[in-house]
């Protein structure tokens, strides 16, 4: 996002969240974090009703990123129509990060366009819902200025990198009549895919082939990387989000791992998770996508990359 979005207030709060998500979240605990040097959201599933251990499990994952990055204050944001459900998850999370030296703003609860607060003190009864609607929220319009997308749910989101079952049959074809990728490869690939990126063009058959068939070797795929930086991330992303729908099963998951890396250095975190889920899919322990499943788990910064990039040695291990 090329504007730092501040949000004030509860409906500020609602406005904001599925711009940074890149969709409308639905049974699901957002959080939204202020104050630190590097600011963060996060989203998790809502904890089955009743199940105190999965309670507490969503309590750590969100408090040690915010514990980590010096958080100094949150708001919490539960999507869900189940009001006690909400209500235990307040309960258990205020007084965690307060314990921490981390207030909580609000707790707000939305559901089929409308919210309310969440009663921080137990028994408390939740206050009336409100209707809400983003859609005509100053921060959605300089979403659409900025050329965000937010899609309507996280499977709408998942299906950007969705198989294309038409253009997976066609590479497939092309891929068998390669040769083996070489050494050679690391020039070819980033001249093809700089040209995709300069020109706005979707890659073409041919060249998504031969791209296809060289990201499978480590210096080939970890050279991609380095040719991504933040100011190109999003035409990187769209390079290699369209190479991944087309992607036989061999060589999705260093496809879907170098889009999850460009969706990272993009902000788009939640893009980053749907590329890894394909990833896992084909690969369980595949390496890079481990590591970013960390670094996103962690909370870890984009700019990170940039930071320490020029001083890493490129890997000669897969």
């Amino acid at each position: 996002m090329t504007t730092t979005l501040v949000p004030r207030g509860p409906e500020d709060f609602l406005a904001v969240v599925p711009i940074v998500l890149g969709f409308h979240p639905e049974e699901s605990v957002v959080m939204l974090t202020f104050g630190a040097a590097r600011s963060f959201h996060a989203r998790l599933d809502l904890p089955p009703p009743g199940d105190d251990d999965a309670v507490a499990e969503a309590v750590g994952l969100l408090l040690a990123p915010s514990r980590r990055h010096e958080v100094e204050h949150v708001a919490f944001i539960v999507y869900s129509d189940d009001a006690p459900q909400a209500a235990r998850l307040a309960a258990a999370l205020v007084p965690a990060f307060a314990a921490d030296g981390i207030p909580v703003i609000d707790v707000l609860r939305a559901h089929d366009g409308r919210w309310c607060t969440v009663p921080m003190r137990a028994g408390a009864d939740e206050s009336p819902l409100l209707p809400y609607d983003v859609t005509h929220h100053p921060f959605a319009a300089r979403a659409v200025f900025e050329g965000r997308v937010t899609h309507g749910s996280r499977e709408e989101l998942r299906a950007t990198v969705a198989p294309d079952p038409g253009r997976r049959v066609r590479w497939r074809t092309l891929l068998e009549a390669l040769t083996c990728a070489g050494p050679e490869d690391v020039a070819r690939v980033g001249d093809l895919v700089a040209g995709w990126v300069a020109t706005g063009a979707d890659p073409d058959d041919e060249g998504a082939a031969l791209v296809l068939r060289a990201v499978t070797r480590t210096d080939v795929r970890d050279a991609a990387l380095y040719a991504v930086t933040r100011e190109a991330a999003r035409d990187h992303l769209r390079v290699w989000r369209a190479l991944l729908r087309g992607a036989p099963d061999p060589q999705v998951p260093d496809t879907a791992a170098v889009t999850a890396f460009c969706a990272w250095q993009s902000g788009e975190g939640a893009l980053a998770w749907c590329a890894l889920d394909r990833c896992f899919e084909v690969d369980p322990q595949h390496r890079l996508g481990t590591c970013l499943a960390e670094c996103l788990a962690r909370a870890v910064p984009p700019s990170t990359w940039a930071e320490v990039s020029d001083d890493e040695p490129r890997s000669d291990s897969a």
